[in-house]
């Protein structure tokens, strides 16, 4: 399953190129490294200004890993770019967690992630598309094309945006996109 690939990673660190198109905000794509320790710390690190979702690169895997903390129930099969996927609901068991609802669809024959939506009481819905290729034996990414609900994405302190960015992202659509394109993968199993 997807679950056991991760769970064998305990460390990798990759290059990434991050494209943001959110509404309202002029960001420049950005390149920086993530640094992945088992079994939750990740670090970011660039020279530009990185504005990624609080859910952030291991989300729905730290909410996989905790089985315990959910309960799943099977939706069925639905076609995910073209490929046949298996769709489960996760709902937490405690009212404390602060998401509330989190739906992965299943590749049916790599068992792989194909896209996921979680939604947050913090942060609105996050929705996001998974492609693999160099890395898939370990199910990570060469691709993950998120898309955020703009009227909960927190802007970092420091970032200098429009005072009036909630009228205009409304008027220019509520949902942003962030594009993280990984290269030079090193993972230790």
């Amino acid at each position: 399953t997807s679950e056991q690939k991760y769970s064998r990673v305990k460390k990798f660190t990759a290059d990434v190129n991050i494209q943001s198109d959110i509404p309202a905000m002029k960001i420049l794509p950005a390149q920086a490294t993530i640094q992945y320790a088992a079994p939750n710390t990740l670090e970011v690190s660039s020279k530009s200004i990185v504005v990624l979702p609080k859910q952030g690169f291991r989300e729905i895997q730290n909410i996989i890993s905790q089985k315990n903390k959910y309960t799943p129930i099977y939706m069925g099969q639905e076609m995910i770019n073209g490929r046949n996927s298996h769709l489960i609901t996760l709902l937490p068991k405690s009212d404390a967690e602060d998401w509330i609802m989190a739906k992965i669809w299943i590749d049916v024959a790599e068992s792989l992630i194909m896209q996921s939506q979680t939604t947050t009481k913090s942060s609105g819905t996050l929705k996001v598309n998974y492609v693999y290729n160099s890395q898939k034996q370990w199910a990570l990414p060469d691709q993950m094309l998120i898309e955020v609900d703009v009227q909960k994405f927190k802007i970092p302190k420091g970032v200098a945006t429009d005072l009036h960015r909630s009228r205009e992202a409304k008027d220019q659509g509520s949902i942003g996109k962030i594009t993280l394109s990984f290269s030079n993968y090193k993972v230790s199993g």
